[in-house]
């Protein structure tokens, strides 16, 4: 299971579609909201990282 699909099953209901850019989408959100420093980092092929 990737970590995409572990967010949408532990924050989302089991309706959202796995194939969304939900989570992508959200963590440009909290990104922007967050703004610099980046904190949320993403690190391929494992997911994002919080730093």
């Amino acid at each position: 299971m990737t970590l995409t699909e572990q967010l949408l099953e532990g924050v989302w209901d089991e309706a959202a579609n796995p194939f969304t850019n939900t989570v992508r989408m959200t963590i440009s959100r909290l990104r922007a909201k967050l703004g610099d420093p980046p904190i949320i980092e993403t690190v391929p092929p494992v997911g994002y990282r919080i730093g």
